[in-house]
């Protein structure tokens, strides 16, 4: 019997080991730190995956042709063609795959595609979905990595569709119901577990050797699957790979970079080294996981009416209600000038409107502010503050307001697009009543998308072209082939699933 071995447990590495699992394969699944689920636990379940069967009703049609429309318009020269053809024929299936072997089920996202505008783009709820609330036996749940201290059990429907309440809330809590990636996490670790799977926790491996590698100190004759997530809790990694000082993480620990390591000494190709899920954070002060400091990704709040970003000179400098991706992209505005990055870190600016309304951070509203959280009766005193330019903030705020009263904004086109507003509320309001707020904004990242270049079938390739035998990667631990682009919420698990669920098959099969 063919012996396989995934290292990682977030969705690539779940998705992986039921895959080789059910190809025929002895799998063990073998993930470094004491948690199963990785950053996958901490996230929204979210998945983008074109052409699903969720709205099977007839009452949405898409295609793989829009989708490759789509994506083809957000292409700039650094996207694996093959690779997205494999993912937009292969990931519905995947979807339909593990409904039949596990209890995911899922329902629409009310989002639509990032770049719903462009040729080929969707309107909310047709391509980006979640997992539905999902019960297990304590036996999964107390396996799997907990939930961010501060995340509610919501799912992100209930969240921006004011489904929520104190009372769904606390019967969450009693029942231990899961939501979002902690709900993907359970069903796949279920399911992993019942087919079989040796699954071991605290297990990091070191070495890869052309037969296998060695786990714990010892030498395992196995194929290999890389899901090991990121290397971006890796300093010297982000040092050597990326273009700009990351100060806001908001993933798993574990990410560390031990596939990209094992690949490159096994001589793999790299691709996408400079890029990431970039997306804007706030640090709370004494918010950690594992013992490691840990960033909130903004995700809702920047969007909201009454609420803009300002860089380092006092000055808008994007769309504060596009995707995350595309904000957090943003802030690596490099000015030669004054040689620094000049939006990192910015600032998120509201006012006594916004903070009544909306929570920011761990502040909720009516609660009292923190020492992070700035207040000032005037935008003249709050601009000194932040430290930036008085007059030139002043007429950044007013020049917003003046557009958002005309319900523009000619400068960044905020509003304009659709999923400006997805949040469930129009995005342009002036920032008019005192007192005014400010909360430090920096330029962090999800998770990282470089790693080892792959066929579509997750075979690691090496520098000159040929297969490595027996290795394969999926997830972040590989290079990921939407290059730059962030097509729609749910981009990183979608293509962690589906090839996950590829490079297991073929791991089991070649």
């Amino acid at each position: 019997m063919v012996k396989v071995i995934v290292l990682g447990s977030g969705a690539a590495g779940l998705a992986a080991a039921l895959a080789a699992r059910e190809a025929g394969a002895e799998v063990t699944l073998a993930e470094a730190t004491a948690t199963i689920g990785g950053t996958t636990a901490l996230s929204s379940g979210a998945v983008w995956v074109p052409g699903n069967h969720v709205h099977a009703d007839g009452s949405i049609v898409d295609s793989i042709e829009q989708a490759r429309l789509y994506l083809d318009s957000l292409d700039l020269g650094d996207t694996a063609p093959a690779l997205l053809e494999h993912y937009l024929a292969e990931a519905p299936r995947v979807l339909r795959r593990l409904e039949a072997a596990t209890a995911l089920r899922w329902q629409p996202l009310p989002y639509p595609d990032c770049h719903r505008e462009r040729p080929g783009g969707m309107g909310s709820g047709v391509r980006s979905l979640e997992p539905l609330p999902l019960e297990v036996p304590a036996t999964v749940s107390a396996l799997i990595r907990p939930s961010s201290a501060w995340r509610p059990p919501l799912t992100v429907t209930e969240m921006v569709t004011g489904a929520a309440t104190p009372q769904l809330v606390s019967e969450r809590s009693r029942t231990g119901t899961l939501v979002g990636g902690q709900a993907m996490v359970a069903a796949l670790l279920k399911a992993v577990l019942d087919a079989g799977v040796d699954v071991r926790t605290s297990t990091r491996v070191t070495d890869w050797l052309p037969e296998g590698v060695v786990v714990d100190g010892e030498r395992q004759r196995a194929r290999v699957v890389l899901a090991t997530g990121g290397f971006e809790r890796d300093s010297a990694l982000l040092k050597t790979f990326l273009r700009a000082p990351v100060r806001g993480l908001i993933g798993a620990p574990g990410s560390r970079g031990d596939g990209l390591r094992l690949a490159m000494s096994a001589g793999a190709a790299l691709g996408t080294m400079s890029e990431a899920w970039w997306c804007p954070c706030l640090h709370v002060p004494g918010d950690e996981i594992d013992g490691e400091p840990v960033h909130r990704m903004l995700f809702a709040e920047r969007a909201r009416p009454g609420v803009i970003m300002v860089d380092q000179r006092g000055r808008r400098f994007t769309n504060e209600a596009q995707s995350y991706n595309d904000v957090g992209r943003a802030m690596h505005a490099f000015s030669s000038r004054d040689f620094r990055f000049e939006a990192d870190p910015s600032w998120m600016v509201f006012d006594a409107e916004a903070r009544g309304r909306h929570a920011f951070g761990s502040v909720r509203p009516g609660e009292p502010e923190p020492e992070w959280l700035l207040r000032a009766g005037t935008t003249a005193e709050l601009a000194g503050l932040i430290g930036v330019d008085p007059a030139g903030f002043v007429e950044t705020v007013d020049r917003f307001n003046e557009n958002a009263k005309a319900g523009a904004d000619p400068e960044f086109g905020r509003g304009g697009g659709e999923y400006d507003s997805a949040g469930g509320e129009p995005t342009l309001r002036p920032l008019s009543e005192p007192p005014y707020f400010a909360v430090a904004v920096h330029a962090g990242l999800g998770g990282t998308k470089g790693g080892p270049k792959t066929d579509e079938h997750g075979r690691v390739t090496h520098v000159d072209g040929s297969v490595i035998s027996g290795l394969y990667a999926a997830g972040n631990a590989a290079a990921s082939p939407f290059g730059m682009a962030y097509p729609g919420t749910g981009t990183t698990l979608g293509q962690a699933l589906t090839f996950g669920d590829s490079a297991g098959r073929a791991a089991a099969t070649d």
